[in-house]
């Protein structure tokens, strides 16, 4: 079980000034031979912003709402989509999302990325698509409670938010997620859970955030979907390597780049030594 200390901080109490959150995945969940060759990756994006930069969040995700419905003015307030809307057949709408999705001031993106190939059988991923979202989610907030309590300039308290997911039960993921706060689960008994506002909680698309959280989740998609010998997959992912988060020395991998599975995924990638070499603005 966890020790009680862990939960005895000032952002507990909410007295920390707020750290808003917004999560979205990419990728398929499912392991059938279909659904590997469609996806050979999962992953969860979590962008971090200051709640008195929230406006930007804001600005960003409305432009871009004027930018892909430009042509159908009454549709503006409509929510954007990765997939419907920055499809490949659209250069010039990828990046002007990477751009845009650059200057939101002082945000900070972690990537939680689970190649299907490389997995450990042990964690039983491959059996139960709820338990790899679930376990995916896990490891994303563990780094935003860690990102919280570091955040520069004094700890946050982290309000997340996460995109509902179609035929998730998200009452269980819930409970998981709970039971991984309590000690319960496996991993995470050092995370300083303390320091995200329990529980998170889901939203649609509706949220500027999750659209945006999305549009990131997208760029991540496009990169790892390319060859490992193409860098140009990755042009518009490294408009935004700036925001991935870091450790204190720089490290990006286990900290902005978590991967489950076997790391030479995304670090054999012929544009990795470029994100690595991005360093927070």
């Amino acid at each position: 079980m966890m020790t009680a200390g862990l939960f005895v901080t000032p952002a507990q109490r909410g007295q920390l000034p707020k750290l808003h959150v917004y999560i979205d995945e990419t990728g398929d969940r499912g392991f059938s031979a279909r659904a590997r060759e469609k996806s050979p990756f999962f992953a969860m994006t979590a962008l971090m912003v200051p709640a008195e930069e929230e406006w930007t969040v804001k600005v960003a995700a409305g432009g871009l709402r004027a930018l892909v419905h430009s042509g159908r003015p009454q549709d503006v307030l409509k929510p954007v989509h990765w997939v419907e809307h920055f499809k490949a057949k659209h250069p010039e709408r990828r990046v002007r999302a990477a751009q845009t999705l650059g200057m939101v001031r002082q945000a900070q993106v972690v990537h939680v990325i689970a190649h299907k190939a490389t997995l450990n059988q042990d964690h039983g991923l491959l059996e139960d698509g709820g338990l790899f979202y679930n376990y995916t989610a896990q490891l994303l907030l563990e780094r935003v409670a860690f990102a919280a309590k570091e955040w520069p300039g004094g700890s946050r308290l982290a309000i997340v938010r996460l995109g509902a997911v179609k035929h998730m039960d998200h009452a269980t993921s819930e409970d998981y997620l709970n039971r991984v706060r309590q000690g319960r689960v496996g991993g995470g008994f050092r995370t300083p859970w303390s320091y995200i506002k329990w529980p998170p909680t889901w939203h649609s698309t509706e949220r500027d955030g999750i659209q945006l959280a999305d549009v990131h989740a997208g760029l991540l998609n496009t990169a790892l979907s390319g060859k490992p010998d193409d860098a140009t997959c990755a042009r518009n992912l490294l408009l935004t390597a700036h925001q991935l988060r870091r450790s204190r020395d720089g490290v990006l991998l286990g900290y902005g780049v978590k991967v489950i599975g076997h790391r030479s995924f995304v670090t054999e990638r012929t544009w990795w030594p470029d994100l690595q070499r991005a360093r927070q603005q």
